[in-house]
């Protein structure tokens, strides 16, 4: 008696390219169903209401009564100010690493640890130095600024310097 051995089905040939197919399917679809990962948050205040929002251990940042920011996920986080004033307090446990960079109209503000205030203005914001220094870029322009010191800037350049109390820096903090 002879055996003989079962013919192979036409149709396993076909199961390793559908099953692959149907995975590249799947995948595809995924790709534009799923949302993309947040690369930024949206923090927003009404009007008499304040907010503190912690990123990372050494970054606090208290926003003031109707203002609203982003923060990025990168290192360092990036605050861009959309509308409003906030306070950042930043501890520095390691003053060559950069904290944060807070982004203020055309304004860019570097920090590795300070105490400061941003306001957003129509064509452009202020700064105020509670403690410790920050440098900031406008347009070709970049500065330190101090301990004490305001800058009021537009969307190219620097307006105006002055000299100002610990007080005088985000004064909304103390009705919050």
């Amino acid at each position: 008696m002879t055996e003989t051995k079962p013919i192979p089905s036409n149709r396993r040939k076909y199961i390793i390219p559908f099953a692959s197919a149907t995975a590249v399917m799947l995948f595809g679809i995924s790709i534009f169903v799923l949302p993309p990962p947040i690369s930024h948050q949206l923090h927003t205040t009404a009007t008499g209401q304040y907010e503190q929002v912690f990123v990372g251990p050494d970054i606090r940042i208290d926003m003031n009564s109707n203002s609203s920011m982003t923060v990025s996920n990168e290192q360092p986080p990036v605050i861009e100010l959309l509308q409003g004033s906030v306070y950042f307090d930043i501890t520095n446990s390691n003053p060559n690493t950069n904290k944060l960079i807070a982004m203020v109209n055309e304004a860019r503000i570097k920090n590795t640890g300070a105490r400061f205030s941003a306001e957003l203005q129509n064509d452009g914001g202020s700064i105020a130095i509670e403690e410790g220094q920050v440098e900031i870029q406008i347009g070709a322009q970049t500065r330190t600024i101090n301990t004490g010191q305001q800058i009021v800037f537009g969307r190219t350049q620097i307006t105006d310097e002055s000299s100002i109390t610990s007080s005088s820096v985000a004064p909304w903090r103390q009705y919050k």
